[in-house]
């Protein structure tokens, strides 16, 4: 049967047919890559291996891995448009916001890593600033205060994410649980009683419900109406 997947579709005997490749498909194989083997693993001839093709083939529609990994980011994270909706206020923006970004960075793991480790920039990214800081200075804000509160939120929302990437997943909770019973049970509890006492709760991995608390939390303290 003919392979349906539009990253490798279009070879001929193992190669790619000639101009069957366009930057669509290429950042289509990226998030491929990045999806099963990790954001290390993406390459330029790892990536002509995916596709079939030559790496200079690859080089006639992105320039390097750096364009590629900012054409990566803005198609993951494309669709978070749809959560915006003007005139909403800058608490329920900022909430929109960190909510979908924290759902997309769950989803594609490799993008929380681009976003804290690399300047990216792209109009998907400026739009969605865009709207957060009008939604901001039109609750009477100063750009600076908007601009503040919006760092804050981005902080939490990457730092909840890559907190909870290693320990989210049936496999991974297991992990964290069985991890957090060994470690107390090599404390003497006469010494820790509370952390015995507390055991059920430490050995249970981060949820959706501990991000919304401090999002929460954060709002509050910003005072973001």
């Amino acid at each position: 049967m003919a392979s349906t997947d539009p990253a490798t579709a279009g070879r001929t005997g193992g190669r790619r047919a000639r101009g069957a490749l366009t930057a669509d498909l290429i950042v289509t194989a990226a998030l491929e890559i990045t999806r099963q083997e990790g954001l290390e693993a993406l390459s330029m001839p790892r990536l002509a291996r995916h596709l079939g093709c030559g790496v200079m083939t690859i080089y006639g529609h992105v320039d390097g891995r750096d364009q590629l990994l900012g054409l990566l980011c803005s198609r993951v994270l494309g669709g978070l448009e749809a959560e915006r909706a003007d005139g909403i206020g800058g608490r329920a923006a900022l909430t929109r916001f960190a909510l979908a970004l924290h759902g997309r960075m769950l989803q594609h793991p490799a993008l929380a890593h681009l976003l804290t480790q690399r300047k990216l920039w792209s109009p998907e990214v400026a739009d969605l600033v865009e709207w957060v800081l009008a939604e901001l200075t039109a609750d009477g804000r100063t750009l600076d205060q908007a601009v503040t509160a919006y760092r804050l939120v981005l902080t939490h929302t990457l730092g909840a994410v890559l907190y909870e990437l290693p320990r989210t997943g049936a496999d991974r909770r297991a992990e964290y649980a069985a991890w957090w019973r060994h470690t107390l049970a090599d404390l003497p509890a006469d010494d820790y009683p509370l952390l015995h006492a507390a055991g059920d709760h430490l050995g249970r991995a981060p949820a959706d419900s501990q991000f919304r608390t401090g999002l929460t939390a954060l709002l509050d303290g910003l005072g973001t109406p």
